[in-house]
């Protein structure tokens, strides 16, 4: 299922509109990394996406190294930003006890085995390393609406706060901090959605067009999508009702920052 839409002819989003969302998410991120104050600057994202965080991180200091399960994604990274990959799963990648800090944003909800998975993380995490995880939250507002952005057929797992905590929980992992995030876009994608009808089909969904998506195709952006990428940012006006909304546990993402204790046994 995730190569047919993470395979050979996936294009990493790529307009003015989109590389300043990813910049503003990858700063959040980073500030939340900071806050947390880790102990090296030894990084590894799992699913990188345009490779963008991954910059940003090195950037700030880190030392980073990407994984991801689609080798053209890896080869597009390693090409344009000359970060090293590894295109295997991340049990296959060695080195116990190898990285700092671990960054999985949106990663989790694909993964069929997630407390095995999180062995892995604790694997590869230093003594005292931490994980930052964000995934969707089943438990936001935006959920109740059949075009929320994520229902997808590729997500194998939904969480909402407290489901995650016992996941991380059960992954050897000690919880520092867990909170939700409402975007600015949600709201609006997700009504969108649900007014066109992208919606979900015995638990599929359909695919949305290229314009509604905001699909890269190579070309600047026309005016359908600067009018659509407006919409999002007038919809991110709600400001106060979105953050209400966060601090009860309902933003449309469930983030959690965990640590691997000083000394625990291995799993």
């Amino acid at each position: 299922m995730e190569d047919e839409w993470f395979g050979e002819d996936y294009q990493a989003e790529s307009s003015v509109w989109v590389n300043a969302f990813q910049a503003w998410n990858n700063r959040r991120t980073l500030a939340r990394l900071a806050q947390a104050n880790p102990h090296g600057r030894r990084l590894l994202e799992i699913g990188v996406g345009s490779g963008s965080f991954l910059n940003a991180a090195r950037k700030c200091g880190y030392e980073v190294m990407g994984c991801d399960l689609s080798a053209p994604i890896c080869e597009r990274v390693r090409r344009i930003h000359g970060i090293a990959m590894h295109d295997k799963s991340l049990a296959t990648l060695a080195g116990e006890h190898r990285f700092d800090v671990i960054v999985m944003n949106h990663v989790l909800e694909h993964v069929d085995q997630p407390i095995a998975f999180l062995n892995e993380v604790h694997r590869l995490l230093a003594p005292g390393g931490m994980v930052h995880i964000a995934v969707p939250n089943i438990a936001c507002w935006e959920a109740k609406l059949a075009g929320w952005t994520s229902y997808e057929p590729y997500h194998l797992a939904y969480f909402d706060p407290q489901t995650l905590e016992r996941t991380v929980t059960a992954g050897g992992l000690t919880i520092e901090r867990m909170t939700t995030h409402d975007s600015f876009s949600g709201w609006f994608l997700a009504v969108l959605r649900t007014v066109l009808g992208v919606n979900r089909e015995g638990g599929a969904v359909t695919r949305p067009t290229s314009a509604v998506a905001g699909r890269a195709t190579g070309r600047r952006p026309g005016w359908l999508e600067h009018a659509y990428r407006m919409g999002m940012v007038c919809a991110g006006g709600t400001w106060p009702l979105r953050w209400l909304q966060a601090k009860l546990g309902y933003g449309d993402e469930a983030i959690c920052i965990a640590r691997k204790p000083l000394s625990s046994p291995k799993l």
